[in-house]
């Protein structure tokens, strides 16, 4: 088992907390610190990577104070903390009644548990887990000061059994308490060790044997993680590990990305907490994307759990912002069939923008001419096709979006863009703002020889580089 990277995210999409769930015996958390009297306590606890403040308490005289609730708090991963640099985490699990002795010269390291079980390991393993870390640090070190092959070989020997030292100690934790907290939390640090796979030698075996550990690490990267479990979102991890899954391990195409999400979302389903925080992540995720193709996942997400109803917890003004993102691009998503509409030229022929386009490649250049960007973009567009302009392959469609021909004229005759099928729609006939998605400017999609999009909000770089590709 490989551990995994920790790294807090916040998320920007408003996320609603869940309800605290009752329990038996009840938050007991008695502090004991002697070298702060008289100051406040805090307990905060993890959510979808951000820190949340539960409590709070002011320790008397002696440093001494209890944080008390009559019912359990949700388990998971909290943290107690007197100031940015004093704080230490503390594990939760069923068990909640335990004491804490803090000296604040030295923390984490100077902390005595008492009580509860599961708490106690929880510490302890971390104080273990240093130790190796710092063992670990020093191997490197000392394989990095030496080009001995014979010591290097020893050093990495060392450094396998290190990790073999670290990999016992988490399945006996795992399995001693199994079901609790203390596994939860280790469980979403892990992921499967890659399998030995019979592959025949040749001359692509390494690059079969490539896609096959690959596949494999895709798809059981998160074996170990029970997303109906809302105790996995109190971890302060999982945030930047599905961070890490969706903009690292996946290959950076709305497909893989798309197929993969969906997946997790109904993991989750067995909770409707859960449910939301994941249906809620992608789809902040397919809005702040920047990988083109990712508003596909953005509309599936809206139309299989939100215009479906199971997502309870979204509110009017939330439904009324999907919808209304929803209809303004699900016309011109990648992969469908661009809209046919007919626009006007120069010499007031009206034209479908098929019969305009190339007979491979045909881009779809909108723009305005007061939008400053428009400015900078429309010379790229103008230069870019000077390298096709005899080339029967391609085609670049400029959509003057404004009504005011003197402006469309005299902005065609200052950027020099006659070489360019220029065109408009003066009786806004075509609704070509219903079928295409133009709410930004400059908006460029480009189409392939089936007229459909083959790529959208593309920059000029991103036109050569397909034009590159596809015109061999």
């Amino acid at each position: 088992m490989l551990m995994k990277s920790k790294l807090l995210m916040l998320s920007l999409l408003v996320w609603t907390l869940p309800l605290m769930a009752a329990a038996k015996t009840g938050l007991n958390l008695e502090l004991d610190v002697p070298a702060m009297p008289n100051t406040k306590a805090y307990l905060g606890h993890y959510y979808m990577g951000k820190l949340y403040q539960k409590d709070s308490v002011t320790l008397d005289s002696k440093g001494r104070g209890v944080i008390a609730d009559a019912e359990n708090v949700p388990e998971g991963l909290y943290v107690v903390y007197f100031s940015d640099s004093k704080y230490f985490d503390v594990l939760l699990s069923d068990n909640q009644r335990l004491k804490v002795q803090v000296d604040t010269t030295d923390l984490p390291n100077r902390l005595k548990f008492s009580g509860a079980e599961q708490s106690i390991a929880f510490y302890d393993y971390s104080m273990f887990l240093r130790e190796k870390q710092k063992e670990s640090t020093l191997i490197s070190e000392k394989m990095k000061a030496t080009s001995d092959s014979l010591q290097i070989k020893a050093l990495q020997a060392d450094m396998k059994a290190l990790s073999g030292k670290v990999q016992e100690r988490q399945n006996e934790l795992r399995e001693r308490y199994k079901g609790g907290m203390m596994a939860v939390f280790l469980n979403g640090l892990l992921h499967p060790d890659l399998p030995e796979f019979d592959v025949p030698e040749g001359e692509k075996h390494d690059s079969i044997l490539s896609s096959l550990r690959y596949g494999f690490f895709r798809d059981h990267y998160f074996d170990y993680v029970d997303f109906s479990d809302e105790r996995v979102f109190r971890t302060p991890y999982i945030r930047s590990s599905l961070d890490f899954y969706t903009g690292k391990v996946l290959v950076q195409h709305y497909d893989s990305i798309d197929h993969a999400a969906i997946q997790l979302i109904e993991r989750s389903k067995g909770d409707e907490h859960c449910f939301q925080n994941m249906a809620n992540y992608f789809l902040d995720f397919s809005i702040k994307s920047h990988i083109m193709g990712m508003d596909n996942l953005m509309v599936e997400i809206a139309r299989r759990y939100y215009f479906t109803g199971q997502a309870t917890w979204a509110d009017s003004t939330l439904m009324s912002n999907i919808s209304k993102e929803v209809r303004k691009i699900e016309s011109s998503l990648v992969g469908m069939l661009a809209p046919e509409i007919s626009l006007c030229d120069t010499l007031g022929r009206y034209h479908s923008i098929y019969d305009l386009g190339g007979e491979q490649i045909t881009v779809l250049f909108f723009f305005e001419p007061t939008c400053g960007h428009c400015k900078k973009t429309t010379p790229l567009v103008r230069d870019f096709y000077e390298e096709y302009k005899n080339d029967p392959r391609l085609n670049v469609i400029a959509v003057y979006m404004l009504d005011d021909e003197d402006e469309w004229r005299n902005f065609i005759k200052e950027y020099q863009t006659e070489n360019l099928i220029n065109v408009w729609d003066p009786q806004r006939t075509s609704y070509y703002w219903s079928w295409y998605d133009t709410s930004t400017t400059p908006m460029i999609y480009v189409l392939d020889s089936n007229h459909k999009i083959f790529a959208k909000k593309v920059d000029v770089d991103g036109l050569k580089m397909i034009a590159k590709y596809e015109l061999k």
